[in-house]
């Protein structure tokens, strides 16, 4: 089993979005009003996170920042040439679907009576029973292929979104610099090099190991506890043992 860790805002703004759009993707097939609700509660969670900064302009500057980054690595005989120019002819590609948007992703949400009215009671408890938003039960009752074919569309809007955002985090995770390690007595620490910054950590350990990582990174230091907690009602403690596991350090911005 794997556990992530971001260490900048913007990689950590892009796991919480892929995080978001994989739920949105799996609700939306769903052929409950449950998972209608779902879905579009994850949308409005998509809508938010968007609304705190120009996600178009960070993409636009991570992906042009990797294609830059994988053309020097044309110049290294150990590389497979191919696949190289294939990533970053995939990159220019949605670099020019990107600069080719107009607005942000999801702009035209923003104005939706459904979820305009969906947003302003969801913080409320119970805040969107039938009787407090009538149009949204309505709305719901109508045969599923009807939904399906409106929520593909609003989900749609997010498509090249969801496309970049996956595209960046899996060349992030691909270039580790992974190792095996063992934390004694369940802490593990680690010097950091501040002329190599990373953006991600991946923890890797096995599946029946009964325990999951407490991470604090900085820009010098490394630090994992690993804690177990038998009974979820109390308090997870640190785990005494010793622990292999395996670190990769993804992503080192140049």
């Amino acid at each position: 089993m794997h556990f992530e860790h971001p260490l900048n805002e913007r990689i950590r703004k892009f796991l919480r979005l892929e995080f978001i759009l994989a739920q949105a993707r799996h609700h939306v097939h769903g052929r409950t009003a449950w998972e209608a609700r779902a879905t579009l509660s994850h949308l409005l969670e998509i809508l938010d996170a968007l609304g705190r900064s120009d996600i178009k302009s960070e993409l636009i500057a991570e992906l042009d920042r990797q294609r830059q980054h994988l053309e020097r690595l044309r110049q290294r005989d150990s590389v497979d040439q191919a696949q190289l120019g294939e990533i970053i002819h995939q990159l220019q590609q949605l670099l020019d679907r990107l600069h080719g948007f107009p607005g942000q992703p999801g702009q035209a949400l923003r104005h939706h009576e459904l979820f305009t009215a969906y947003r302003q009671r969801a913080s409320m408890p119970g805040g969107t029973a039938p009787f407090d938003l009538p149009a949204l039960h309505f709305w719901l009752q109508q045969p599923h292929e009807k939904r399906q074919i409106q929520m593909e569309g609003w989900l749609n809007q997010f498509g090249l979104l969801a496309e970049c955002i996956e595209t960046h985090n899996r060349l992030v995770r691909e270039t580790a610099r992974r190792t095996q390690e063992i934390a004694h007595q369940g802490c593990f620490e680690q010097v950091q090099d501040p002329e190599r910054p990373y953006q991600l950590l991946r923890i890797s350990l096995a599946g029946d190991s009964g325990v999951f990582p407490e991470i604090s990174a900085g820009r010098h230091r490394l630090t994992i506890r690993f804690l177990h907690q038998p009974d979820l009602a109390e308090r997870a403690t640190l785990f005494r043992d010793n622990v292999p596991f395996r670190l990769a350090c993804c992503g080192v911005l140049p």
